[in-house]
């Protein structure tokens, strides 16, 4: 049997430079002061690009605290979704930007949301990516570690397959399981168990 991880988070979020409006453009660069012109002249703040991303998911990817906190300030629902139905906090987790993930969850995000085509939570996004510091949080934050994705694969099992162990051994100190060889491929259960 051949076993493929496919980046679940990889897909979900568009990394384009090209954005459909100077929010997202301004977001993205962290320019608050002309997001807050922007703001002020009216501009809509759930608006999406072309790619489907709102400018709270463009700032939280980009890692613009301070842009996320001023959305935030004036009204971004802390819950508002791509097309892909993932929020701030996803993006965050995923682009690795911890000052971003600390201060969507200190205003209330859902670390365990999995309320989006992909069934991926935060901890899959940061996982994924390797981002121990990030995983680090969320589990101090009662991240669930045990949450499986649409394709049945833990936060474990998808860091395993991208060899991210820093993130594999946080994940297993705090408890997880190796999935089963049948699921995940007979390398990456014979390195997690021995990783246990």
């Amino acid at each position: 049997m051949n076993y493929l991880c496919a980046s679940v988070a990889g897909l979900a979020f568009s990394t384009s430079a090209t954005f459909a409006g100077p929010l997202h453009d301004a977001a993205r660069d962290g320019d608050i002061e002309r997001v807050t012109l922007l703001l002020d002249q009216g501009t809509d703040i759930t608006e999406p690009d072309t790619a489907g991303e709102p400018a709270l998911l463009v700032a939280s990817l980009a890692g613009r605290p301070q842009v996320v906190a001023l959305l935030l300030d004036r009204g971004c629902d802390i819950e508002i979704r791509n097309k892909g139905g993932l929020t701030a906090l996803h993006a965050a987790a995923y682009g690795g930007n911890l000052e971003t993930v600390k201060l969507l969850v200190a205003k209330g995000a859902d670390v365990n949301d999995t309320k989006n085509f992909y069934h991926m939570s935060p901890l899959h996004a940061a996982a994924e990516e390797g981002h121990a510091d990030v995983v680090a949080l969320l589990l101090a934050q009662k991240a669930e570690i045990e949450v499986k994705e649409r394709n049945g694969y833990t936060p474990l099992t998808q860091a395993g397959w991208r060899s991210h162990w820093d993130a594999a051994d946080l994940l297993l100190k705090a408890g997880a399981t190796c999935q089963k060889a049948d699921l995940v491929g007979d390398w990456l259960y014979a390195e997690c168990t021995k990783r246990k």
